[in-house]
C-alpha cells in the first residue's frame, strides 16, 4: 500500500475516534472510565516517545547534516509550542470533566483548538507512513489513543455545554476532518525528496512537543494525586516496549 494510501486512511481512522463519545453517554460507562483514561493517554505516552526516537534516527540519516536535522526537530517542538499558546483553552482533559457547568463558549473553544491539532496530527503522519510503514502504523496508533482520551473528554464538555448527543458528536467529527488538511500539506510537501529528512525531523519534534508538554504532566499529575504510580509506569513500558518490539521484530 502506498504511503499516501495509508496516510489518508488512517486519517480517516482518527477522523471516527471522534464518535467514541456516544459509547460513554451512559453514566456506568461514564464512570468506569473516569479512573482508567489517565492510563490510556500514559501508554500512549510510551508509544510515541519510542516512535519520536526512530523518527530522530531516520532524519540524522537521511539529512545532509546534523545540524539539519536537529534544526528540523527543533522547529516540530516549537511549531507544536506555538499553537499551545496561540489556540484558546480547549479543555483537553484526560480524566473526564467533573460535574462543573461548561459554557457554549467553552465548547467553541474546544471545537477550534480540536480542529487545529487535528491538522498538526494530519502533518505528522504522513513522513511516518513514508519513512517506514511500521512507523505509520505505530503512529497513527499513538495518535488514535491519544485522540480517543480527549475526544471523550471534550464530548462532555460539549453536553454540559448545552450541546445534543447528536449535535455535539456531528461538530466533533467534523472538527476532526481538519485532520485531512494536514495529510493534504504534508504529502504535497513530502513530493519533495530533499524535505523528508526534514519532515521526519519535524514529526519526531510534534511527538516530542505532544508527550513532554501533555502526556507526560499529566500521568505524574495523576499519579501523585492518587498515589498509583505503578500502573503509570507499566502503562508507559508496556506502549514503549510494544512500539520497540513492532519497529525492530517485524
Amino acid at each position: 500500500m502506498s504511503p499516501i494510501i495509508a496516510s489518508v486512511l488512517a486519517a480517516f481512522a482518527v477522523m471516527f475516534a471522534s464518535l467514541v463519545g456516544i459509547a460513554f453517554a451512559h453514566n456506568v460507562l461514564r464512570s468506569w472510565m473516569r479512573s482508567r483514561l489517565t492510563y490510556l493517554a500514559t501508554f500512549s505516552a510510551g508509544v510515541l516517545s519510542i516512535l519520536a526516537y526512530h523518527l530522530i534516527q531516520e532524519s540524522l540519516h537521511e539529512s545532509s547534516t546534523a545540524a539539519l536535522s536537529a534544526g528540523s526537530i527543533l522547529a516540530g517542538v516549537i511549531s507544536l509550542e506555538i499553537i499551545h499558546h496561540l489556540l484558546p483553552d480547549g479543555h483537553h482533559h484526560h480524566d473526564l470533566p467533573e460535574d462543573h457547568s461548561h459554557t457554549p463558549i467553552d465548547g467553541r473553544r474546544v471545537l477550534l483548538s480540536d480542529a487545529v491539532h487535528n491538522i498538526t496530527d494530519g502533518f505528522i503522519i504522513v513522513p511516518a507512513f513514508i519513512v517506514d510503514w511500521r512507523f505509520g502504523i505505530a503512529a497513527t496508533v499513538g495518535i488514535m489513543l491519544h485522540e480517543l482520551v480527549q475526544e471523550i473528554s471534550e464530548f462532555f464538555v460539549l453536553k454540559q455545554a448545552g450541546y445534543e448527543t447528536k449535535r455535539a458528536l456531528i461538530l466533533n467529527f467534523i472538527s476532526s476532518s481538519s485532520i485531512l488538511l494536514g495529510v493534504i500539506l504534508a504529502l504535497a510537501l513530502a513530493s519533495f525528496e530533499t524535505l523528508l529528512s526534514l519532515l521526519a525531523g519535524f514529526a519526531a519534534g510534534g511527538f516530542l512537543s505532544v508527550v513532554i508538554r501533555d502526556l507526560l504532566p499529566h500521568a505524574i499529575i495523576s499519579a501523585k494525586a492518587q498515589g498509583k504510580w505503578l500502573p503509570h509506569i507499566t502503562a508507559a513500558v508496556s506502549g514503549g516496549g510494544i512500539m520497540f518490539a513492532v519497529v525492530t521484530i517485524l
